[in-house]
């Protein structure tokens, strides 16, 4: 199951928000923001709950109340790149924000568009194996057993390099 994650919307270049629930948990527990971009945090508190009553921020150091059924607006400055970690007053809800240098932000496990790339390329490679074990056998009736045995082979092949661009592509790229 993957963790909740949001990224934070660019209202005008100089100002980021997010939305945040509070009930049982912070919903989404991770946000991804522009680093140097002040942020504004609404917490929507759900609950009356004693230990959602404040939330903590480790940096800069900001402990706010938040209002039973209602909505709480917390700013926070522009910071550089790293993260900021956010908690209810017991530390049982916690919460991070990963501030990134990146112009397009993207959840820290999705795809970029290498990855895309390399699920696209791993795909048409098996769409031509797959062309060319069809024309090996059109071409080549006349070996029977070997004909249909290289066909097999290369039906393999192209479904193995399919699965294995799609699992490769899951992953991000490192850098």
């Amino acid at each position: 199951m993957t963790e909740p994650f949001a990224q934070a919307r660019l209202v005008a270049p100089d100002f980021q928000i997010v939305h945040i629930t509070v009930r049982d948990g912070y919903r989404p527990r991770t946000i991804v923001a522009r680093a140097g971009v002040p942020l504004r945090l609404v917490f929507h508190r759900d609950e009356d709950a004693a230990c959602s009553e404040r939330v903590i921020f480790s940096s800069p150091r900001l402990d706010r109340h938040l209002a039973p059924h209602g909505a709480t607006i917390v700013e926070l400055p522009a910071q550089g790149p790293g993260e900021v970690r956010f908690t209810c007053a017991m530390g049982v809800y916690r919460g991070l924000i990963r501030l990134t240098e990146e112009r397009t932000m993207r959840h820290p496990g999705g795809r970029g568009r290498r990855s895309q790339l390399r699920v696209g390329v791993g795909v048409a490679a098996a769409a031509l194996v797959l062309l060319a074990a069809g024309l090996f056998s059109a071409a080549v009736p006349t070996l029977g057993a070997v004909s249909l045995l290289a066909g097999f082979v290369m039906v393999l092949l192209a479904t193995s390099l399919a699965i294995s661009a799609c699992f490769f592509g899951a992953f991000p790229e490192s850098h």
